[in-house]
């Protein structure tokens, strides 16, 4: 093994250092939030142990004023129509911009739990110092099977027709006829690709 020389050694040490204060920060976070949890809860056993013969009644102050705060910040935060609002940089962009303002408000409030995602990210932040949320963007696709019955050669010419136009995102997968003594009925069956 090659010897090190000082600079990558210092760097390493450096490195390692960082490490260790960062773990000795993260556990006294770790800590202090156990305790904020506790104090919520009206647990002062840690800090305030009740005496002997004492009343064992605690106050719920720190739960009072985070519960008080709540609806004052999610006032402020989801308290309006928009929760977010693009400002255009001239007039051309103005359609645009409204535009976007209510696709990211739509999805944000409707197509995901927004009021709840800001409540427990607020309430988070007040509790634990820190409040987080996640946010991905998702693709997937997904299929689905439809099954027609006792179709004519019409609806069957209509129905291929319509997946030769899909470009492939519609397939049949099956069709079956029954013979000329029991009728022209038949059975198919489609596929159906989307990506969501």
């Amino acid at each position: 093994m090659p010897k090190m020389s000082n600079s990558d050694l210092k760097t390493m040490l450096a490195a390692e250092r960082a490490d260790a204060l960062a773990a000795i920060s993260a556990a006294r976070l770790a800590e202090q939030r156990a305790d904020a949890m506790d104090y919520y809860l009206g647990n002062m056993r840690k800090d305030m142990p009740a005496q002997e013969g004492r009343s064992r009644a605690v106050s719920t102050d720190v739960a009072d004023t985070v519960e008080g705060l709540m609806p004052h910040l999610m006032d402020i935060f989801a308290g309006s129509d928009e929760v977010v609002r693009f400002e255009p940089v001239g007039p051309e962009d103005e359609a645009a911009a409204a535009q976007e303002t209510d696709y990211v408000n739509h999805v944000f409030m409707q197509q995901n739990p927004g009021f709840m995602i800001l409540y427990s990210f607020i309430k988070d932040a007040l509790l634990s110092k820190v409040g987080v949320v996640k946010v991905w963007w998702e693709e997937r696709e997904e299929e689905s099977r439809e099954t027609y019955y006792d179709l004519s050669e019409d609806q069957f010419a209509l129905l291929a027709q319509s997946v030769l136009e899909s470009e492939g995102a519609m397939r049949i997968v099956a069709h079956t006829m029954r013979g000329a003594e029991s009728g022209p009925s038949s059975r198919s069956e489609a596929s159906r690709e989307a990506s969501c």
